[in-house]
C-alpha cells in the first residue's frame, strides 16, 4: 500500500447488512478524504443512474466518511474526518455538500487499518456500527435510541471496553493485540433522530459536524453511531522528516496557539494538532468551538449571559446533537451596517440564523401565542435566556408544535409560513445562497462567490485574514507577496482587489476575470489540502507566512510523492470538477446559480476584521471595511461568464465539459454526463 494510507475502505449496506472492502488505491488519485469520497459517491451513487439524486434521506444516498493521508501520523491539524453527500440543509435542493469534524476519530479509524466507511442504505431498526481494527459488526442500537450524544458514547464505551485507559490494565482485541485507548465515536443525539435538517455529528463531549446536516441522514438511516477503536500503525516515507517539519512549523510561527479565553479553564486541542482552539470549561471537559461555546450570547443585551449559564447551552447542544451553525441564534457581534432595514435599528449580526429570524418575526406581530404562525412551546419572553435554548432544541427534538416546521430548517419554516420571499427580499433572512446561515459574505467577495458555486457556507479562512491592512502599512508590498503564494496566478495582484462600484468593479474588481482566479484558488487549495489532506482550515493555509512550505514538506515526508505545491492544486481543481459534475447530475446550472435577493441591495455586507479588503483606487491601495458593500445582478451574471471559463466549464449551464474531464482524467464521468445530456458543450 502507499504510504500515508491504510489500504482499503470500509463498505457497509445497512440494508442488506453486507460489510464488504474498497481498495483505496482506486481512489488514490483524489488524494484523501473529500476527493476519495466523491468519487465514492459518483461512482456508487450516481454513475448507476437509478434514482434522480433528489430526496437525500433516500436509501440510495451514499455516506462516505473519509480521512486523508495525513492523519494519524502525527501531522498537527490533518486529522479530521470529512464527511459528503446529498445535504439536508440546503434549501431548495437538497444539493451535494461536505462537511467534516476535527477530535480523535479520524486517527483512530487509521489505527485501526482504514482510509474511510462508506455507508448504504437504511437499516430496519436502530443500529451502530462497531469497529475493532478489522472487525466490523453491525450492532443493535435500540437500547441507544432516544439517548442523547454523550450517553450514547458512554454505553458504547462500556460494551466496547472503553474502561481501559485506567491503572496498569490493558484491554485484549480479538486479533490478539493490546491497548489502552479507548473506542472513538461518532453519533447522533435526538435531533439527528427526528431527521432534523439542523441535525449534527457529534464526536467527544463537543467536537461537532456542524456543516451539511448529515447528522439527518445518520437519523434517516437509523444509524445511531459508528464506532472505532484501533492498535495499528501507518507506514509514512520518512518519519524523521515528519519530525523535522513539526519543528520547522514551530519554528517558523507555524504553531500559533489560541490563549485560553477569561471563561476557560484552558484550552485543548484536537488529535494531533498545536493550535490550542477548543474551550475546555464543562465538567466533561467539553470541546467547544467559538459557535457553540457561546450560543447563547446576544450581543445586544445589557446583561450577558453567566460564564455556567454559557457551558450549559454549549452543553445541551452537543448533547441534543444540534449544529451549532444552522441553529445560530446572533453569535458574538452586531455592526452598523448602512441600508440595513429599519427593524434591525441599522444594526445586523454578523452571523445570523434561525434563532435571529424567530425573535424577528416575534418583533412584527407574526409569530407568538395565538398569532398567525404559532409559537408553542416556545417561550418567547424568554428568547435570550437558557430556557430558551433548552425548549427550542426539545421542540425540535420531539417535533412538537412549533417544532416541527423547525426541524425542517429556518428555510422550509419560512416557506411553509409564507414569509419566504418577503424576507429573503428585505433581509430578515439574511441567507446568502442554498439555505445556508450568513458568513462573512461581504465584504469578502470570494467567500460569498464560494458559498454560490458551493452548497452554502465554505467555511474557509484562507484569505479573510490574508488580505487585512499590513501591519507597515505598505499594502501592496504585502499584496504582491501574497500573490507569490497564489500559484498559478502569481502575477495578478488584481484577483486580490474588492473593487465594487463603477466601472473597476467589472475592469479589475469583484466582477472581473481577476476575482474568478482568486475564488478558483481558494476552492483548488480547499479542495485538496483542508478537505482531502484534512488539514483545519483555522490552521491552514497560512498565507502570511508558512503557506506553501509546510503543506509541502508535510506531505512528502508522508507520502514520498515528488509533486509540487502547483500539483497538488491541480489534484485540487480535478476534485473541484469532480464535484461540479455531481452537482449538474443533480440539477446545478447556471440558472440555479445565485444569491438571496437581500444580496443584491443596501445593507447585504456585515462586519471585517483585520483592516477590511483591498481596494484599487485612482491608481492607489487602501484598506476599506466596506460596510456598505451589496451586489450587482449584471455583475454577478458576469463574474460567473470569466469563472466558467477559468475552470473549463461551458458559458451557457456552467457544465463541465468533454475536454475538461479528459484532461483530468475522467472520461467515465464525461460518457454518463453525455448519456443524461448533462455535458457542457466544448
Amino acid at each position: 500500500m502507499s504510504n500515508g494510507y491504510a489500504g482499503k475502505i470500509a463498505r457497509i449496506n445497512l440494508t442488506t447488512k453486507q460489510i464488504s472492502r474498497l481498495d483505496t488505491a482506486k481512489y488514490e488519485e483524489y488524494g484523501g478524504g473529500y476527493g476519495m469520497g466523491a468519487a465514492i459517491f459518483w461512482e456508487l451513487a450516481v454513475a448507476p443512474g437509478k434514482w434522480d439524486l433528489k430526496d437525500c434521506f433516500d436509501p440510495r444516498n451514499v455516506l462516505p466518511l473519509m480521512v486523508g493521508p495525513l492523519a494519524g501520523v502525527g501531522v498537527p491539524g490533518a486529522g479530521r474526518t470529512n464527511v459528503c453527500g446529498l445535504s439536508p440543509e440546503t434549501f431548495p435542493t437538497n444539493e451535494f455538500g461536505r462537511g467534516n469534524f476535527g477530535g480523535r476519530f479520524g486517527t483512530m479509524l487509521k489505527q485501526a487499518g482504514w482510509d474511510g466507511v462508506v455507508i448504504e442504505g437504511r437499516a430496519d431498526e436502530p443500529v451502530w456500527i462497531n469497529i475493532i481494527n478489522d472487525q466490523i459488526k453491525i450492532e443493535s442500537a435500540v437500547s441507544l435510541w432516544g439517548r442523547d450524544t454523550w450517553e450514547t458514547q458512554d454505553m458504547i464505551r462500556n460494551m466496547v471496553g472503553g474502561r481501559t485507559r485506567f491503572g496498569e490494565e490493558w484491554k485484549q482485541l480479538e486479533d490478539q493485540s493490546y491497548t489502552t485507548g479507548i473506542p472513538q465515536i461518532v453519533c447522533i443525539g435526538p435531533v439527528g433522530e427526528a431527521k432534523s435538517r439542523m441535525a449534527a455529528l457529534i464526536t467527544g463531549s463537543g467536537v461537532s459536524c456542524r456543516v451539511g446536516g448529515h447528522g439527518a441522514v445518520f437519523g434517516a438511516k437509523n444509524l445511531k453511531a459508528i464506532s472505532v477503536l484501533g492498535s495499528g500503525n501507518i507506514h509514512v516515507a520518512d518519519p524523521k522528516a515528519v519530525t523535522e517539519a513539526r519543528i520547522w512549523q514551530m519554528t517558523n510561527g507555524g504553531r500559533t496557539p489560541i490563549a485560553a479565553a477569561p471563561t476557560s479553564a484552558g484550552p485543548g486541542s484536537c488529535n494531533p494538532c498545536l493550535r490550542s482552539c477548543r474551550r475546555r470549561n464543562t465538567y466533561r471537559a467539553g470541546e467547544t468551538m467559538c459557535v457553540d461555546q457561546f450560543w447563547l450570547n446576544n450581543p445586544e443585551e445589557t446583561v450577558q449571559a453567566t460564564d455556567t449559564e454559557r457551558d450549559l447551552a454549549s452543553e445541551a447542544l452537543m448533547k441534543y446533537g444540534a449544529s451549532g451553525w444552522s441553529a445560530h441564534f446572533l453569535g458574538l457581534f452586531v455592526s452598523d451596517i448602512p441600508g440595513a432595514p429599519d427593524f434591525f435599528n441599522g444594526k445586523v449580526p454578523v452571523e445570523t440564523g434561525i434563532g435571529w429570524y424567530l425573535r424577528y418575526l416575534y418583533r412584527i406581530g407574526d409569530l407568538g401565542p395565538g398569532k398567525r404562525i404559532e409559537s408553542a412551546p416556545l417561550p418567547m419572553e424568554q428568547w435570550g435566556s437558557l430556557n430558551f435554548r433548552i425548549a427550542f432544541l426539545d421542540a425540535i427534538s420531539k417535533r412538537v408544535g412549533i417544532g416541527d416546521v423547525l426541524a425542517e430548517g429556518c428555510m422550509h419554516a419560512a416557506e411553509k409560513w409564507g414569509t419566504l420571499e418577503r424576507d429573503l427580499e428585505n433581509g430578515a433572512l439574511r441567507f446568502p445562497a442554498w439555505g445556508a446561515t450568513g458568513h462573512w459574505t461581504l465584504p469578502t467577495a470570494e467567500w460569498a462567490f464560494n458559498y454560490m458555486l458551493g452548497t452554502g457556507d465554505p467555511s474557509w479562512h484562507g484569505f479573510v485574514s490574508a488580505v487585512g491592512a499590513p501591519r507597515d502599512g505598505n499594502l501592496e508590498k504585502a499584496l504582491t507577496e501574497l500573490s507569490k503564494k497564489t500559484i498559478p496566478y502569481t502575477d495578478d495582484i488584481m484577483m486580490f482587489n474588492y473593487s465594487w462600484k463603477g466601472e473597476d468593479a467589472w475592469k479589475i474588481g469583484i466582477y472581473s476575470p481577476h476575482k474568478a482566479k482568486q475564488v478558483a484558488w481558494s476552492r483548488h487549495y480547499a479542495s485538496f489540502w483542508n478537505e482531502s489532506m484534512a488539514f483545519c482550515e483555522m490552521f491552514l493555509p497560512s498565507l502570511g507566512s508558512i503557506t506553501p512550505e509546510v503543506e509541502m514538506n508535510y506531505y512528502t515526508a508522508v507520502t514520498g510523492k515528488k509533486d509540487s505545491f502547483a500539483d497538488t492544486l491541480r489534484i485540487g481543481q480535478k476534485i473541484w470538477t469532480l464535484v461540479r459534475a455531481i452537482r449538474v447530475m443533480h440539477g446545478r446550472s447556471r440558472k440555479t446559480e445565485d444569491f438571496a435577493p437581500f444580496m443584491y441591495r443596501p445593507g447585504a455586507s456585515g462586519m471585517t476584521f483585520w483592516g477590511g479588503v483591498p481596494i484599487y483606487e485612482n491608481g492607489k491601495w487602501r484598506s476599506d471595511l466596506a460596510p456598505d458593500m451589496y451586489l450587482d445582478r449584471k455583475g454577478v451574471d458576469d463574474f460567473k461568464t470569466h469563472y466558467y471559463a477559468l475552470e473549463g466549464w461551458d458559458n451557457e449551464n456552467g457544465w463541465p465539459t468533454r475536454k475538461t474531464l479528459e484532461g483530468f482524467g475522467m472520461k467515465h464521468v464525461a460518457d454518463t454526463m453525455a448519456a443524461k445530456g448533462k455535458l457542457g458543450k466544448d
